[in-house]
């Protein structure tokens, strides 16, 4: 049961990470176009929309219980994947995990916690993250159990939130402005 908590956390953080990356990426840029300004209303359109998001996603999940299950399924498939592919995503997590924590103390200066971020041990632990996942997201089974469960979160993003493939493409378009400001 342990272990089952450890991989629900590793795709939940593996996900966050992926979206914390968009957007830190979009709003680095368009910070950058601005200087050190206050968030201009594209940031704060964007984050808005994000969080949106983010509460339909949350909704989805727990009014479905047959999405639930679904994603417990890939999860498992994924880490059995990435096992038969060499790696062990139990000892990944568990530094990963391990620096999240670690990071999360408010007593730390900013100095701190890029250092535990920065350290050989995370850096190797993310490393080995991204060559697992590029591993199983190769294997055609993981494939269309990802697409299927896409598909699947969609619909029921829909049904939460009836605005959800509008808010999706401003998002992508506040993207597209801000990647065009940097060239």
């Amino acid at each position: 049961m342990q272990q089952h908590r450890l991989y629900k956390r590793f795709a939940i953080l593996t996900i966050a990470l992926l979206a914390l990356a968009l957007s830190g990426a979009v709003l680095a840029q368009m910070g950058q176009q601005r200087g050190a300004q206050q968030p201009g209303a594209l940031e704060q359109e964007f984050l808005q929309l994000q969080e949106r998001l983010q509460r339909a996603q949350q909704r989805a999940m727990e009014n479905n219980p047959a999405l639930q299950e679904q994603a417990d399924a890939m999860e498992d498939l994924v880490t059995d994947k990435m096992r038969e592919a060499g790696y062990d995503p139990g000892a990944i997590m568990e530094t990963l995990l391990a620096a999240q924590g670690q990071v999360q103390d408010e007593r730390l200066s900013d100095a701190q916690r890029r250092e535990i971020l920065e350290s050989r041990e995370v850096r190797e632990a993310q490393q080995q993250l991204q060559e697992a996942q590029q591993a199983v997201l190769q294997d055609p089974e993981v494939v269309e159990a990802q697409r299927s469960f896409e598909e699947d979160m969609m619909d029921a993003m829909r049904r939460e939130e009836p605005e959800t493939d509008r808010m999706i493409e401003r998002l992508q378009e506040i993207q597209r402005e801000a990647q065009r400001g940097m060239r």
